[in-house]
């Protein structure tokens, strides 16, 4: 193009310093035939323009310029190019490339004082020209960085609960280990002040409360726990006692629930994680994990337990206990009753069918931005909390649901995730395919675990390092991407903002 728009015949500066310009360009680039094959396409190119092209080929490249890029063959000097590359490693490459633009300066236009320097070339000034355009840029992208690391210290991110976490975990580990007869005890002391803090969090959470996440099977599982252990503890400090027979019968529903949907949950969840720092993610790691370790405890060293604590767990039915009913491993829900499997299965429908009906009566209803239910005045009620189901299927279920079994176009679930509005048969299949998973593992997990310690400690084993390797992840994302990723969306941003302007 520049050729073409200053022939030969009318020279000019401008034409002139381009074309000595232009050696370098096709010298560097990485792509010469392309070049040439783009200049035999022009038919209005004349032999003198090829020939004057070609006789540049051969001019040195200057000591202080260098190829910016090698797809796009500009020059720039290495002055700058090196203040261009320091800022890259800091605010993200995009971003460094917007502020190169403003960084090349040309020092002689004079086209004699190139011809007296034997053509060695364009002198050239590195200098760093902020506009006040790309200072406000500058300054708007790094208050939401400070504004993104305030919001991580107000929610937890600091050395101070670092230290906690992690000295935690080390001594539930000792415990664990050393004084497996006094887990149980750790379990209590420390899940019961989180829950507060955690209901403390979910009610304030926005924009929607997520109080009712304590319906959710996993929470059901560790409150009945709690209530149980709260129990025996009573009976060990006053005359008050639970009858053996319930005793033994909530005994063997928490071995199926612990080993079976709470240690299926750990494996499965993505949220499960160590993250030492953040409180509201420690929480769901307890209710998850603990409950396993502590049916280990209970299953392989419920002698040490009963001897240390023989007021609190009568445990000498151990030996009596069986995992099936006699009939087989397979019954119908409230069959079975006096064995794991029984028990723990009558125990999760205990749940599901309450939670089914609240759902389908009001739970689907509150989420929604426009809701069922109506004021007064006729308008609708404004949403205000949040359910699991509701989470979950946020997360892209509702299209995974909608394409596998009613064909349904993933513009219309996407509109139903973004309103919260979601079929009823959706539920339908979520609430399935728990059930499913549920008791499956039972039979998949639980079975195994509560037959063989060593499966049992590979299992715990396993999870631990699922949930390690979750919680590295995320600390991978805090240190390495989330600022650049955070710079590069606001960056994106002022661009569009610039774009709708114009």
């Amino acid at each position: 193009s520049l050729f073409v728009c200053h022939p030969p015949s009318a020279p000019s500066t401008f034409d002139t310093q381009w074309l000595l310009s232009l050696p370098y360009l096709v010298s560097y680039h990485p792509r010469i035939a392309y070049l040439k094959t783009t200049m035999s396409e022009f038919p209005d190119f004349t032999d003198s323009m090829h020939m004057r092209a070609g006789m540049m080929m051969d001019i040195p490249l200057p000591d202080n310029m260098t190829p910016s890029d090698d797809h796009e063959g500009m020059l720039r000097s290495k002055e700058s190019m090196d203040i261009v590359h320091r800022f890259s490693s800091v605010i993200g490459a995009e971003l460094a490339d917007k502020l190169a633009s403003t960084t090349v300066g040309v020092q002689d236009n004079n086209m004699d004082d190139v011809v007296r320097n034997d053509r060695s070339g364009l002198s050239r000034t590195p200098s760093i020209v902020f506009r006040q355009r790309e200072a406000a840029v500058l300054r708007r992208v790094l208050e939401e960085v400070d504004k993104t690391a305030a919001k991580q210290m107000r929610q937890g991110f600091n050395e101070h609960n670092f230290t906690i976490g992690v000295l935690n975990s080390f001594l539930l580990g000792y415990i664990f280990g050393a004084f497996p007869q006094h887990f149980w005890l750790v379990y209590f002391v420390e899940t019961i002040p989180l829950i507060v803090t955690k209901f403390h969090n979910m009610w304030h959470a926005k924009p929607l409360r997520e109080v009712f996440y304590y319906l959710d099977l996993c929470w059901f599982l560790n409150f009945t726990g709690i209530l149980c252990l709260f129990s025996f503890l009573l009976h060990y400090f006053t005359d008050m006692a639970l009858p053996d027979y319930i005793r033994k019968d909530i005994f063997l529903a928490a071995v199926g629930a612990a080993c079976g949907p709470l240690t299926g949950a750990t494996a499965l969840l993505p949220f499960v994680a160590f993250l030492f720092h953040d409180i509201k993610t420690t929480t769901g790691l307890f209710i998850h994990i603990l409950p396993p370790f502590l049916m280990y405890t209970i299953l392989w060293h419920g002698n040490e337990i009963h001897e240390a604590w023989p007021n609190v767990f009568a445990l000498d039915y151990l030996d009596d206990v069986k995992f099936f009913p006699d009939s087989g491993p397979f019954f119908f829900p409230g069959m079975g009753l006096g064995t794991i499997a029984g028990n723990s299965i009558a125990l999760y429908f205990m749940w599901f069918v309450p939670y089914f009906i609240w759902m389908v009566t009001i739970g689907m209803d509150l989420p929604r931005t426009k809701r069922h239910k109506k004021l007064q005045d006729g308008t609708p009620a404004p949403p205000r909390f949040d359910t699991v189901f509701h989470s979950t299927v946020r997360g892209g279920l509702c299209i995974l649901i909608g394409s596998m079994f009613w064909g349904r176009p993933k513009w219309v679930s996407l509109e139903q995730m973004k309103a919260n509005d979601f079929e009823m048969r959706d539920f339908f299949v979520y609430m399935v395919a728990h059930a499913i998973a549920s008791v499956l593992s039972i039979y998949c997990l639980a079975w195994p675990c509560y037959n063989n310690e060593t499966v049992h400690i590979l299992v715990l084993g396993g999870l631990t390092c699922i949930c390690v390797y979750r919680g590295a992840k995320r600390y991978t994302y805090y240190s390495t991407h989330m600022y650049g990723a955070l710079i590069r969306k606001n960056f994106e941003d002022i661009m569009i903002e610039d774009a709708k302007q114009k």
